[in-house]
């Protein structure tokens, strides 16, 4: 079973984050530029502090118009984040992302330190993987028969 790590290791540890003081407007651009769904958001330390996607900048716009783009990333960002470990599998963790309805998972470290985040598309891709790797597995066995 394909865990976290593998998944981290095949496409990078890279962290998009972002600091709570800078603006909504400056995280728009880094989604943008960076062509992704959501930024970790990090205090000056580098520990996890919330997270931000897209969707967080939508809802507000829709509330506050264009003023939205000059609030700060800590007024808009959740604060509750859940994450997971390496080691966890990827399908308990597609489990966890569809039911409580989370795109973006940031992965920590025993130490609580991040290692990287996880998609839902890349969540995805590795269980297909994993089940085309299981069938061409038995296409094998059943021609050695």
């Amino acid at each position: 079973m394909t865990v976290v790590s593998e998944v981290l290791n095949r496409k990078g540890h890279t962290v998009a984050s972002i600091l709570p003081s800078e603006s909504i407007r400056a995280a728009a651009r880094s989604l943008t530029d960076r062509r992704i769904g959501a930024l970790v958001v990090c205090d000056r330390r580098g520990r996890l502090a919330g997270i931000l996607s897209e969707r967080d900048i939508v809802r507000a716009v829709a509330m506050h118009g264009a003023d939205a783009l000059d609030m700060p990333v800590e007024d808009l960002m959740t604060r509750q984040v859940k994450t997971c470990r390496p080691e966890d599998t990827i399908k308990d963790l597609m489990q966890m992302m569809t039911l409580r309805r989370h795109r973006h998972v940031p992965v920590c470290n025993e130490a609580g330190d991040l290692a990287g985040v996880i998609s839902i598309g890349d969540a995805v891709k590795a269980r297909l993987d994993e089940q085309a790797h299981e069938v061409a597995v038995l296409k094998d066995l059943a021609l050695v028969r």
